[in-house]
């Protein structure tokens, strides 16, 4: 008979035992080799970042960069609710955000304008609107001066 651990458990006895940086590696790779590519793991980030405790909140944010929502919005009022609640977070939070939207609106651009894959497409999977897309494109149009 095999025993069955929640990841909350799992995540929670992790946290005790690793700092930051192996936290990440540790639930990176649990993330691509559970059954169901972490998303138990993902569900319980969320949770942390929506009422956990600081340490809780802490954990969450080193798992998977920080980023566990399926919407943009929805991760993003999280985090800055986690912010409010835990202020020494402020720092931490803002630049996990900055960097996110750094690479993600590199990346969907690259998409639309070397790929010619659809907006709304391109949209739906970095979990933004076709408009803020349609932005993102536009000012990347005018700085190069196309």
């Amino acid at each position: 008979m095999a025993y069955q651990v929640s990841f909350e458990t799992i995540l929670r006895g992790l946290r005790e035992r690793l700092d930051d940086d192996d936290l990440f590696e540790v639930c990176d790779l649990l993330v691509w080799r559970t059954e169901d590519n972490g998303s138990e793991l993902m569900r319980v980030c969320e949770d942390w970042l929506r009422r956990g405790t600081a340490v809780e909140v802490s954990a969450a944010l080193a798992v998977n960069g920080g980023v566990h929502f399926a919407s943009r919005s929805e991760w993003e009022a999280e985090m800055l609710g986690a912010a409010d609640r835990y202020p020494w977070f402020r720092d931490r939070i803002e630049h996990i955000l900055r960097d996110w939207y750094a690479k993600r609106k590199a990346q969907a651009v690259r998409e639309v304008l070397q790929n010619g894959t659809p907006l709304s497409f391109v949209a739906r999977g970095h979990g933004i609107t076709e408009e803020e897309l349609r932005g993102w494109v536009d000012e990347h149009l005018e700085s190069c001066g196309s």
